[in-house]
């Protein structure tokens, strides 16, 4: 029998290049008893990296779309982001001749890249409270969310 894809969700705040450091935001938020970032709760960790690591689903269904023609790109991405992780440059160019950095493409799902982060385990949800937006705006402005399950 094949393996059965996860129901576990991962939940991934990520913060911005520059940003406040990962330990500082999740030790913001939980002075403030903002710990449930996200609707129902999650046990939250805090990370940091040298390098920026991508964050997507996991699960298939991923799609990647040139922010310039709108054209799919999920393939040539998926070869670009192994470049750049052989410590290429993080550049995808698009059928269309547009280059971009990698962050700049379309996905779906969300995904993103990341140096620091905040990794909630068993989430309920990927819905942010209330609290925690307004929170997370302030500490790291542009933060995504990004769910993986498995």
């Amino acid at each position: 029998m094949p393996p059965r894809a996860s129901s576990r969700l991962t939940a991934f705040v990520l913060g911005p290049a520059g940003g406040a450091p990962a330990t500082e935001v999740l030790l913001a938020l939980s002075a403030e008893g903002e710990v449930d970032v996200v609707e129902g709760g999650a046990d939250w960790t805090a990370h940091e990296a040298e390098r920026e690591h991508f964050f997507a689903n996991g699960q298939g269904g991923f799609r990647v779309v040139c922010p310039a023609c709108e054209a799919q790109a999920t393939s040539r991405f998926w070869k670009a982001l192994e470049a750049w992780r052989q410590g290429g440059a993080r550049t995808f160019t698009c059928t269309c001749g547009v280059s971009s950095d990698l962050a700049e493409l379309q996905f779906f799902p969300a995904a993103g890249f990341a140096a620091r982060w905040l990794r909630g385990a068993k989430a309920a949800s990927l819905d942010l409270t209330p609290a925690a937006q307004a929170r997370l705006e302030s500490l790291w402005p542009g933060f995504r969310v990004v769910g993986s399950r498995g």
